[in-house]
C-alpha cells in the first residue's frame, strides 16, 4: 500500500505512534537543516522555524484509519501556541512520517522530484520508491482536495482533531 490520499481516501497510521504532519515543501527546509547543521530533531520547531507558531502538527493516532475531515480549517486567531495539533500549509501535500523515521526519510527526500510529474500532481512512482523502505503505516501523504466533507483545500492553517 503507497498510503497515498489523493481524492479524500483514509490513510493508515500505527496506533500510538507519534507523526510529523508537514507541508512536503517545508521537509525541504527541516532537510537542510537537520541534516547540513547537526540539530535535534527536537529543536527543529525552534531552530527552523523561528517566526512560524504552526509550521507543523504532531499527531499520535488511536485509530489505525485517519480520515481527511480529521483536517478542519481555523482562523490564525484560533491557534493555541502550546497545542501542537495546528499546521500550516502553503501547498496542500501534507506529509504523515513517524518521528523515529524522520531523519532516514530525510535523507532521500527531494520536494522537486515528488511534484515532478508530467500529467498527475505528484509523481507516485517517486513516492513508492521513497517509502519502499520503511513500513506502509509510518509515513503517508494527503494531497488538498476540498469538497463538502473535507475543510481541507490547500493553503492555510488547520488543525488535525
Amino acid at each position: 500500500m503507497k498510503n497515498i490520499s489523493i481524492n479524500n481516501e483514509p490513510l493508515e497510521l500505527s496506533i500510538n505512534k507519534k507523526y510529523y504532519v508537514i507541508d512536503a515543501l517545508y521537509l525541504t527546509d527541516i532537510k537542510n537543516e537537520l541534516l547540513k547543521n547537526n540539530i535535534l530533531a527536537t529543536d527543529i520547531r525552534r531552530e527552523v522555524f523561528p517566526y512560524t507558531d504552526t509550521p507543523f502538527a504532531q499527531y499520535k493516532p488511536i485509530e489505525i484509519v485517519f480520515f481527511v475531515n480529521q483536517i478542519i480549517k481555523v482562523d490564525y486567531d484560533e491557534v493555541v501556541s502550546e497545542d501542537f495539533s495546528f499546521f500550516s500549509s502553503d501547498t496542500g501535500l501534507i506529509v504523515f512520517i513517524f518521528e523515529d523515521i524522520l531523519v532516514e526519510f530525510l535523507k532521500d527526500f527531494n520536494y522537486e522530484d515528488l511534484v515532478d510529474s508530467e500529467n498527475e500532481l505528484i509523481d507516485e512512482k517517486y513516492w513508492e520508491q521513497l517509502v519502499s523502505k520503511f513500513n506502509s503505516t509510518e509515513v503517508g501523504l494527503v494531497l488538498a482536495n476540498a469538497d463538502k466533507e473535507n475543510e481541507f483545500d490547500g493553503s492555510g492553517t488547520y488543525k488535525i482533531i
